[in-house]
């Protein structure tokens, strides 16, 4: 009875909302304004922390050894997976079966190939060509071994000959940063991160990596338009608790995340930002991660992180 009364009233006190990457990047840009109404949604204060290091490790680590009552929760993207197939010795957590799914915001349009503004191409098949005029070749930033900004990165390299170097940041927002100063050549992002210098013309994008074009990014051709079929990565964010947290709080967290999301100012940022508006349920989120986990282990093994 005491543990029914106590789920009933979830939540009674301060929800926190961990993102394991420096402050400022593109998780936070949706961490932020959800977790705002999130708040409003569940009458009770929910916060932000950002706790990066190690790629995303460092946080996540620390929500699966927290209690499983619903009120430390991680929030991050593929990396979650890439981490442990691509730096299998640092991760000690297991991220199917140690945490507990609550939603996913799965961006089938992909994430997207950013460039410095002066770099002499529009298409990777000129970016190519002037990487390899280039005695180094170009350098790609991304936010750790395992992100989806690395993997992506090492799948250019791989799939288009491509010679490339990668430079490793606390966070995509630190990368961004560089990118405009002119310190890095390239990044892979998710488009919410990567908007407003696109619009503002301090950096250039090159291409998408989903199934068809971002609507948000007009005339922006996909990996598979550019000459490589099989050049697919989604970007996606998820909301996780830790492992044995009670089914009525997880559905509680999704339902409030549901919520948030069918207000017209909420659907419209997100949009904006070139972010799934529709959560994707604990379970079929829970799918989604197995079949992800089975495309990054393919990744793997063909980029020699893991024995084939």
């Amino acid at each position: 009875m005491g543990a029914r009364n106590a789920e009933a009233a979830f939540p009674d006190r301060t929800i926190k909302i961990i993102v394991p990457f420096a402050p400022g990047g593109p998780i936070d840009a949706i961490a932020r304004p959800l977790g705002a109404v999130m708040q409003e949604v569940l009458g009770a204060t929910v916060v932000i922390e950002n706790r990066s290091g190690a790629g995303g490790i460092i946080g996540s680590e620390s929500v699966a050894a927290a209690a499983p009552d619903g009120y430390t929760l991680l929030m991050t993207t593929g990396s979650h997976i890439g981490n442990k197939l691509f730096n299998s010795a640092q991760v000690r957590y297991d991220p199917l079966q140690g945490f507990a799914p609550v939603m996913g915001l799965i961006e089938t349009n992909g994430i997207i190939l950013v460039a410095r503004k002066d770099i002499p191409a529009d298409t990777i098949s000129a970016l190519n060509d002037f990487a390899k005029s280039r005695p180094n070749g170009l350098t790609y930033g991304h936010a750790g071994i395992g992100n989806i900004s690395y993997i992506a990165g090492e799948l250019l390299k791989a799939q288009a000959g491509m010679p490339l170097s990668g430079i490793p940041y606390r966070g995509t927002a630190a990368v961004l940063t560089d990118l405009i100063a002119g310190q890095v050549d390239l990044c892979f992002v998710g488009i919410s991160g990567a908007r407003g210098y696109i619009d503002s013309g301090q950096i250039k994008v090159l291409a998408s990596t989903g199934t068809e074009r971002a609507p948000v990014l007009t005339g922006v051709p996909t990996m598979k338009e550019s000459g490589f079929p099989d050049f697919v990565v989604f970007g996606y964010l998820g909301l996780w608790a830790p492992r044995d947290t009670p089914k009525e709080v997880v559905a509680r967290l999704y339902d409030s995340v549901k919520e948030a999301l069918a207000r017209p100012n909420m659907r419209e940022l997100f949009t904006t930002l070139g972010a799934a508006t529709d959560p994707t349920p604990p379970e079929e989120f829970a799918r989604f991660l197995e079949r992800d986990f089975a495309t990054q282990q393919r990744w793997a093994r063909e980029l020699g992180a893991i024995p084939k």
